[in-house]
């Protein structure tokens, strides 16, 4: 085992990644290197070069960072901003992380839309609840299943299809990513398949072309099953991605997301403050 195996840790890179534990370390990583100038200025090009490495290799470098540094964003209000932005470390290139095609639509267009269609409809008996139609959700599964047979690049191939801009799509950061001029996303495998199936499944039922990819996010939590293997769905708290965690089971990062019995993919992850409620 070489010494750059010794350091990997796959744990806190890769897919595990986190954003706001990357971005804040590559900042110490420039800071540092910015005092050692002052020093000597030979010495910032070997604090940047091992600082960076350990960024890459391990995830983080300042100790406790996985304790510290979501609430740290959080506190700035720049939670949004990593969860759509994301930088790996030792690699040169920024990756734009857009987890939904959401484009600017108006809620109240979207919901009517949903109902005029007979995407969704109201439950029986006045609970106030809001249920997918039986037609929506048999074409909905049925492309799932389509999706589920079809190659990764196929998935690329639908999902530039079904996005509200023109771009080209390829498979990235162990995702479906599409970009052009009109704007860019990334997605997760499991809802790429989810999404563009909704997407088809909307157009089987006339949707308005201009809303079926605002529906897509919204959509997710009615999601009957799982896009990637087909199995149920149920709700759960998980342990953040962020570096793994902190040490002790009180202090880790949680969330709650909707995700797989089976397979464990996550289809949704609920927000805090509530957004969630609006369709």
């Amino acid at each position: 085992m070489s010494l750059i195996d010794t350091l990997r840790r796959p744990e806190y890179t890769g897919e595990n990644r986190c954003g706001p534990c990357t971005v804040l370390n590559v900042a110490a990583v420039v800071v540092a290197a910015a005092v050692a100038a002052t020093r000597r200025r030979s010495l910032a090009v070997p604090v940047v070069a091992v600082g960076a490495a350990l960024v890459y290799l391990r995830g983080y470098v300042v100790p406790g960072t996985p304790a510290f540094a979501p609430d740290l964003v959080r506190s700035l209000g720049m939670e949004d901003r990593f969860r759509h932005v994301a930088v790996d470390g030792g690699d040169p290139e920024r990756r734009r992380e857009s987890d939904d095609l959401v484009a600017d639509t108006d809620p109240q267009e979207l919901l009517g839309a949903m109902f005029r269609h007979g995407v969704i409809e109201e439950g029986e008996g006045g609970d106030d609840a809001l249920y997918l139609t039986e037609a929506f959700e048999t074409a909905w599964r049925e492309e799932m299943e389509t999706l589920r047979a079809a190659t990764p690049d196929d998935l690329v191939e639908a999902t530039a299809e079904v996005v509200p801009f023109e771009g080209t799509g390829e498979r990235k950061y162990d995702g479906v990513a599409v970009e052009g001029e009109g704007g860019a996303v990334w997605l997760q495998p499991t809802n790429a398949t989810g999404d563009v199936a909704a997407v088809r499944a909307m157009a089987r039922l006339d949707v308005p072309a201009s809303l079926r990819a605002p529906a897509t996010t919204p959509l997710r939590l009615f999601t009957p099953e799982c896009p990637a293997c087909g199995g149920d769905l149920d709700e759960r708290t998980v342990a953040d991605g962020c570096c793994g965690g902190t040490m002790g089971l009180d202090d880790t990062p949680t969330r709650d997301v909707l995700a797989c019995v089976d397979c464990d993919a996550e289809v949704h992850v609920f927000d805090d403050r509530g957004d969630d409620a609006d369709v």
